[in-house]
């Protein structure tokens, strides 16, 4: 049965603390590998993957992969394809990605940065942002001519209408290689209207205007849906494609697999196996640590997945993951800036009048409030007053470790030292379980749908990045075919990305709220219980919404979301 520390008899409490000496020998952190973030340095095998797991996961996904890669004719591994359409010819086995019939829709495009694969990164302005070399009044010309600005878009702006996407955060990246020659990345910044006319009269999320990438003393040209049919495909891809690198490395990687880390590390020395809080974070720590290792090992490695099909060199790429974490000050991660209201709020996304319709948010805030009162409730049961919290040793080492900003500490920001409230406890818990659970699924579960489908989300561009699109006399000369095509990845890298996308976006070991192990506390599985019929309803909420909406967005429907960074 779970206890608190403080209230065991004095030979329980030996044993706990050996325990946890034990196992502060076992759990090390790495603070070396990629500061400042910290990792554990050697996975024990307790975490290993069960035989359950891979005896679900590993059989099908690679006979299915096999199947398709074998399946596939193609001409050439490396010349660039003769169509676009020859794209849709990657999946005779595999389900085609459900964007392919939609991707080259303003409206698909607009749609993705509210329940695509990164739904993190679109902010409202008041203003526009100093990465953007244009004035309104350029945007407006470009836009639609004929409509005074002050009527116009400054009109939308000042009743905050206006959203970016800026990806100027990568603009340091040179470029990696593969095997045939050299990878680019853009660092787009594009502007977004909601409109409050569209489908049903529900209001739609609609692209601007697109400035590809900005050098210095180089003003790029500036491109809107007038523009020419393959240029605005060409800027609209530029912004997946730095999207693409921003999602796996920032929003994906760091954000979820490594800012969490650290809770199973500290987690795993600092509370012993019955302490209430250890029960409640054990399943949604599962396989994290061993998924972790083998992804760096893998995954984010000289030579490995990142480094071949992301545009970036392994370096550069793991420098967009230091920077999400600590410098970028659109996106430092803290824990507390970073749980799901604050950062939808500070995004200025918050509004559900000026902006009625983004899935992310509104399934997410669902989740969270169910999960906010599953941990209250929870925790309730073993903090009855204030003493029980303070007086928890373990808890206050495990708190203190977190925060700890030395090698020797978990480098977590956005804590506090010391715990002197439950509801301070609470929404530590609530944001932790969150990122583990619904946040990892809202990343992971949906790269193969969008980022599985090559045309739609490329991971590297193979041209260096054009954003000059007019001749001598101020013409606008539309890009041929075949550049865009060479633009995109030949066979050999699709079938890889594809792969990939598969092999991470498809297999759910498990679902929110349902665990292999019972808490063996009654009262702990009532509280269990409630959470699972709340999860229940909100999966019939969102059933609900989906039918309403143009693009479906089931990734965070209860049943989809897993407890555990476990793939």
């Amino acid at each position: 049965m779970p206890s608190l520390p403080q209230n065991d008899t004095p030979e329980n409490q030996a044993n706990r603390k050996a325990q946890l000496e034990n196992k502060q020998k076992q759990y090390v952190f790495d603070p070396e590998y990629l500061p400042p973030l910290t990792v554990i340095k050697d996975v024990p095998i307790t975490e290993s993957f069960s035989p359950k797991y891979l005896a679900e996961r590993l059989p099908s996904t690679l006979a299915k992969l096999s199947a398709n890669s074998l399946a596939i004719k193609v001409k050439s591994h490396w010349d660039p394809l003769d169509e676009l359409q020859d794209y849709e010819d990657f999946y005779p086995v595999l389900p085609p990605p459900s964007v392919m019939g939609t991707y080259q829709m303003d409206e698909s495009f607009a749609e993705q940065r509210l329940s695509g694969s990164n739904p993190m990164v679109l902010r409202a302005i008041a203003e526009l942002p100093p990465t953007f070399s244009y004035s309104l009044q350029e945007v407006q010309t470009a836009y639609s001519p004929h409509i005074p600005v002050e009527q116009g878009l400054g009109k939308e702006l000042a009743a905050g209408n206006l959203y970016v996407a800026d990806y100027q955060s990568l603009s340091f990246i040179q470029g990696g290689t593969y095997l045939k020659g050299k990878k680019y990345l853009p660092a787009p910044v594009a502007l977004f209207l909601w409109r409050k006319s569209g489908y049903r009269d529900q209001g739609q999320l609609m692209p601007v205007a697109i400035q590809i990438d900005s050098k210095p003393g180089q003003k790029a040209d500036l491109l809107t849906p007038n523009s020419l049919g393959n240029n605005w495909l060409y800027a609209k891809t530029c912004v997946q494609i730095a999207d693409a690198n921003h999602h796996e490395m920032a929003s994906h990687l760091c954000h979820t697999h490594f800012v969490m880390e650290p809770f199973a590390v500290s987690t795993a020395r600092r509370l012993s196996s019955i302490h209430p809080l250890y029960l409640l974070l054990r399943p949604h720590f599962r396989f994290m640590l061993f998924n972790n290792e083998m992804a760096r090992k893998r995954l984010v490695n000289q030579g490995g997945t990142v480094d071949d099909l992301l545009a970036g060199t392994i370096d550069e790429s793991l420098q967009i993951v230091k920077d999400a974490y600590e410098k970028n000050a659109q996106e430092s991660w803290s824990l507390d800036q970073f749980a799901l209201p604050t950062f939808i709020k500070n995004r200025g996304l918050d509004d559900t009048t000026r902006l009625p319709h983004y899935p992310y948010r509104d399934d997410g805030q669902l989740l969270w409030d169910a999960i906010a009162k599953y941990v209250g409730e929870y925790l309730g049961l073993y903090y009855t007053n204030p003493e029980d919290l303070t007086n928890d040793y373990e808890l206050q080492s495990w708190i203190a470790e977190l925060a700890d900003q030395g090698n020797d500490g978990g480098k977590v920001k956005g804590i506090p030292t010391t715990l002197e409230t439950v509801q301070q406890l609470a929404d530590i818990v609530t944001a932790v379980i969150y990122t583990c659970s619904a946040q990892h699924s809202a990343v992971n579960f949906t790269q193969y749908d969008y980022m599985g489908f090559i045309p739609n989300a490329p991971l590297a561009a193979y041209q260096p990045i054009k954003s000059q699109f007019k001749n001598g006399e101020g013409k606008e000369e539309e890009l041929t075919l075949q550049e865009l095509l060479a633009f995109l990845p030949p066979s050999n890298q699709v079938v890889d990305q594809i792969n990939i996308m598969y092999t991470l976006g498809t297999y759910r070991y498990d679902r929110l709220g349902y665990y292999d192990e019972p808490f063996s506390d009654r009262r702990a599985r009532t509280v269990l219980m409630r959470f699972q019929q709340n999860l229940n309803g909100i999966e019939r909420t969102i059933d609900l919404r989906n039918k309403k909406r143009v693009f479906r967005y089931p990734v965070l429907k209860p049943s989809l979301v897993i407890n555990s960074i476990s793939i």
